[in-house]
């Protein structure tokens, strides 16, 4: 194993998950570094920093060494670390061949969850059967109004700031609860087999996903193929 040299986008994506783990925002993280922001978003990015900016921001994550990030012992637990995470996934695609990986993203703003009601034109949820009675109902208003908002066609801006401002106080209550809200998209083309020289029907299918706030989703395992009632 190489352990000359850390990709910076591999540097940068471990940076962002130490940081995560300490619940540290890239605003505070900047702050306890005295970089600006930029910088700290640039370095998770994996694009080029200084030397001596590299050198605070491993100093704010909490190592003591802040050359760390060229110590080969730290470059070759990284990468074992990466390993080992791809061989994870690889199992679990293993386990589900039906089924494909998608990535997620946090849902946390109304407006955000507006727009993602207005560009899908299907959608599947899933709320985790591990939450409580309670925060499952809310959850279920939750997608029952993303729903309802995907049926409205030609939202004037002050309704659509209405329904972004329900909606925000309707996350907010599940985060308060103790959930999470992920969302993703994926783009289909859906065919019926009469179709003949008739162009496929093209779609971008929504999942939203609602779980403990302490599972942090990268991706959704989604069904490979889809059918349509």
């Amino acid at each position: 194993m190489n352990t000359t040299l850390l990709d910076p986008k591999t540097l940068g994506f471990w940076a962002r998950c130490v940081r995560e783990a300490q619940h540290l925002s890239q605003e505070a993280l900047a702050a306890n570094a005295s970089v600006n922001i930029r910088t700290v978003q640039r370095f998770e990015a994996g694009q080029p920093i200084n030397v001596p900016s590299r050198r605070v921001i491993a100093k704010a994550l909490g190592y003591t060494n802040p050359d760390i990030f060229d110590v080969p012992k730290f470059i070759e637990t990284v990468l074992k670390f990466f390993d080992s995470l791809k061989a994870q996934q690889q199992n679990l695609d293993d386990q589900h061949p039906d089924h494909v990986r998608i990535d997620a993203q946090a849902l946390v703003t109304g407006d955000a969850a507006a727009h993602f009601a207005e560009v899908v034109n299907a959608v599947s949820f899933t709320i985790d059967p591990a939450l409580t009675d309670e925060t499952k109902q809310l959850a279920a208003s939750f997608c029952d109004y993303i729903q309802d908002l995907m049926d409205v066609d030609g939202l004037p801006v002050s309704s659509r700031l209405g329904f972004a401002k329900d909606l925000d106080g309707i996350l907010q209550e599940l985060y308060g609860l103790g959930a999470s809200v992920y969302s993703a998209t994926r783009d289909r083309k859906f065919r019926a087999a009469d179709w003949g020289d008739k162009p496929s029907w093209e779609m971008t299918v929504g999942y939203l996903a609602i779980v403990p706030a302490d599972r942090e989703l990268a991706q959704l395992y989604i069904p490979r193929r889809m059918k349509l009632a």
